[in-house]
């Protein structure tokens, strides 16, 4: 059989299954079907046997009546949309998540049920990060206690020092479990029983930005742990109880915080003990020349100049200076009270040079005498019956002096100080005496021989204060020796209401 002859055999073979082919033989009826009441055939329905037969049973109804029915797009979970009532307006549609309603199908089968659940996992996920972040500061805090308690407590305490121990082991397991690894700084244990200071060489009455947002900072930082920041400045200033009270009201500092002003100490200004106003010295042919409001010439009977009086704004006597043959001879100063508080006294052949500075108290008696001439000792401090109590080489040794006798003395304190002072090097002499400086690094970049040293353990400083996390994170890292370091609070940016 030829290739051909195969097909049109298989052509002839599909006949069989076309119904409408005229050579398929005609189907006939089934003859136990024969009604012969009827004289007929009952006819059964096409395509259907009689074990097809409906047994009483509705198609039509099936899903009403059988609750057993495939129904695949229009089952007893889809929303029902009933005829709407005229009166009560336009039905409403059925809302979806967070009431609103759906655009098209594809909401109704969840659609957008991934995005709320997505929502819901960043909740998670940011909640996690903020637990995370209070495991590790309370971690942290925790060691640096047991650190504090190992640093304060004799050998021989033996019990304290190894529960202390222990606790350390099991804070650094559990630094390693969330974080990874327990080499981590930690922060600056804050005693409720000692008192704190933050060092400042002089209160400016003017503070630049970043002056400011440290003393905001560090007083935040304190006030979160309950803290209160005190303040010491070693630089005269007759003006500095007015720009501390400025400090207060602009919330650089608290408003129960108090400031010890070394002068102010040792000049007794702070004791509200009752003074009398300075008066002018005024001999019978001294006249008065008036120049402006706040300054006035005195001239003698040859009319020449012997002093010059300023006054403040409210007419409280400020300054005299004082002449011979037109050249300035000294400078008295007076304080808020109108009290003479400081005289200087200048080279007589040149005017712009001091040479001598007097510091009295309240009382008028002379506290001390600063020198700048070599013949001299630079400082000089008088008892209240002008007895000489000590001298001083240096403005560091009189301030290391002051804080260790008198400002500090009987007190656990620790002090806060800017590596930028002056006076930092030598405020760390004060750790031999008992005392806890703790200097401030508010930028990397700033004081790079200062903070070279402290990287490189050479002035064996063991906690710092940081201004941002950035600065705790290179120290940290740079850090030969361990270093417990506290980031100071930031600022939250203001908001500005229109």
């Amino acid at each position: 059989m030829s290739f051909f002859d195969r097909k049109k055999k298989d052509n002839d073979d599909n006949n069989y299954s076309d119904l409408n082919n005229p050579s398929y033989p005609n189907a006939q009826p089934d003859q136990n079907n024969f009604d012969q009441a009827q004289n007929q055939y009952n006819d059964v329905q096409a395509g259907m046997g009689t074990q097809f037969t409906p047994n009483d049973q509705d198609f039509n109804n099936a899903n009403a009546n059988n609750n057993n029915g495939n129904d695949y797009f229009f089952g007893q979970n889809q929303p029902q949309f009933g005829q709407p009532d005229p009166q009560q307006g336009p039905a409403q549609q059925p809302q979806g998540p967070q009431g609103q309603a759906p655009q098209n199908g594809m909401d109704n089968n969840g659609g957008e049920q991934w995005q709320y659940t997505e929502q819901d996992l960043q909740s998670t996920l940011d909640q996690s990060a903020d637990l995370k972040a209070q495991l590790r500061s309370q971690l942290l805090a925790d060691r640096s206690y047991c650190n504090h308690v190992l640093r304060n407590t004799n050998s021989d305490q033996v019990d304290d020092r190894q529960q202390a121990t222990d606790r350390i082991s099991e804070i650094n397991k559990s630094l390693k479990e969330w974080f990874g690894t327990d080499e981590m700084a930690n922060e600056i244990y804050m005693d409720e029983n000692r008192d704190y200071y933050i060092f400042t060489d002089d209160l400016a009455a003017n503070p630049d930005a970043d002056t400011s947002k440290m003393w905001q900072q560090l007083t935040m930082t304190l006030a979160d742990k309950g803290l209160l920041a005190n303040a010491i400045s070693v630089t005269y200033n007759d003006q500095v109880d007015q720009t501390w009270m400025n400090y207060q009201n602009a919330g650089f500092v608290d408003g129960n915080a108090f400031l010890l002003n070394m002068y102010n100490e040792l000049q007794g200004r702070n004791m509200n003990t009752p003074v009398t106003p300075a008066e002018i010295p005024f001999d019978a042919d001294y006249r008065v020349q008036h120049v402006s409001d706040k300054v006035d010439k005195i001239l003698d009977a040859d009319d020449k100049l012997v002093m010059e009086v300023s006054r403040t704004a409210n007419h409280q006597l400020q300054i005299i200076r004082h002449y011979k043959d037109n050249s300035l001879l000294s400078r008295d100063i007076f304080d808020v009270n109108g009290v003479i508080s400081a005289t200087q006294f200048y080279d007589h052949r040149n005017a712009n040079k001091v040479v001598r500075e007097n510091f009295y108290r309240q009382d008028g008696t002379l506290v001390l005498i600063k020198s700048y001439t070599a013949n001299e000792p630079y400082i000089q401090l008088f008892s209240e019956g002008n007895v000489l109590i000590s001298t001083f080489d240096s403005d560091e040794e009189l301030i290391v002096w002051w804080l260790k006798s008198q400002a500090l003395r009987q007190s656990e304190a620790t002090i806060f100080v800017s590596i930028n002072s002056e006076y930092y090097k030598k405020l760390l002499t004060l750790r031999d005496s008992g005392f806890e400086v703790v200097p401030i690094v508010m930028k990397q970049s700033e004081n790079a021989d200062i903070i070279s040293d402290l990287i490189e353990g050479k002035d064996k400083i063991s906690a710092v204060m940081a201004g941002s996390d950035q600065v705790n994170t290179y120290l940290n890292k740079n850090a030969k020796n361990t270093l417990d370091i506290t980031t100071l609070k930031e600022i939250d940016a203001p908001v500005y209401k229109e």
